[in-house]
């Protein structure tokens, strides 16, 4: 099966989020060293990819829309942890630590692993762990040791030890419940991920599978989970969250549950490792002998 990507091109990105940081198009352009027509170029394009206006240019200096605060925020996100995982990586050499890889989805990697990794960190403060996001199904590449993907679990080009069965839930933060009720669909805005993925079942699914009616005021689409879950912290509606996203945050109350009846899409989320098992490691080993990808392993599948 082919995903489609939705992700636009970094040099964008980081044109859009310059643009924002330095209160211009020609200190971006300073800043990057490219022209101020590339710039603006840059940005026209990456409006057109995510289909709306991202600066309110009425305004000198331009503003950000709502949707241009949205993708800041993942932006910004983003860059930090690439920035942060260049300086780790460049650290290694003179900490001789080691090094496990393990790839997932950025949604996943935002909302469930990094906070499982801090334990992690705390645990073994010599182990350093490089997670690589992915728009799609993650995929074992020369360096990857493990990696976290949703399906069935019998996929042929690794061993999988399934993680948590996955389960959908209604959430919205604390004060949409607040001001238009518990399971109040009629006055919700529903918000959408478009990721073209026939195993992610959206809100027409989970309508159909509850009985619920489809009558509704309006509804804001999102090209991942990453960007409709801010929406849905930021108070822009209601967002049918997934257990790998959402369960940490519910705990928490950032996010409350809107609709008690889950739907269960039938897939889980599986740790999996290379046929050979998550043997690979870095200079060194960490607890009792066993390799930094085993203890990483271990630590995931333990909850």
């Amino acid at each position: 099966m082919i995903l489609r990507r939705h992700l636009p091109p970094l040099r964008l990105l980081t044109a859009f989020e310059a643009v924002v940081r330095t209160g211009g198009m020609q200190s971006a352009a300073t800043q990057l060293n490219v022209t101020q027509p590339a710039i603006s170029q840059a940005l026209r394009s990456l409006e057109e990819h995510v289909g709306t206006r991202l600066l309110d240019r009425r305004t000198r200096p331009a503003s950000l829309t709502d949707a241009g605060r949205i993708l800041l925020r993942a932006v910004s996100e983003g860059l930090d942890r690439i920035e942060g995982a260049v300086g780790e990586i460049r650290a290694l050499e003179e900490a001789g630590q080691s090094v496990v890889t393990i790839a997932c989805t950025v949604c996943t990697g935002m909302y469930w692993l990094m906070p499982r990794l801090a334990v992690f960190y705390a645990r073994h403060p010599d182990i350093v762990v490089r997670v690589v996001p992915t728009s799609g199904m993650p995929r074992f590449m020369a360096e990857t040791d493990l990696l976290i993907r949703y399906g069935a679990g019998d996929w042929a080009d690794g061993r999988c030890e399934r993680l948590f069965e996955e389960r959908l839930v209604p959430v919205c933060n604390p004060a949409t419940l607040e001001r238009i009720g518990a399971g109040n669909f009629a006055d919700a805005t529903l918000l959408h991920v478009e990721t073209g993925d026939d195993l992610s079942p959206g809100w027409d699914a989970y309508l159909e599978a509850t009985g619920l009616p489809r009558a509704r005021r309006g509804d804001l689409s999102f090209g991942d989970h990453v960007q409709a879950t801010q929406a849905a912290l930021a108070g822009l509606g209601v967002m049918l969250g997934w257990i790998a996203s959402t369960a940490d945050l519910v705990r928490e109350e950032r996010l409350v549950v809107f609709h008690d009846r889950p739907l269960i899409p039938g897939g889980a989320y599986y740790l999996v490792s290379p046929p050979q098992g998550p043997g690979k490691q870095g200079p060194g080993k960490s607890g009792e002998g066993k390799p930094a990808a085993a203890l990483l392993a271990a630590h995931l599948q333990a909850g």
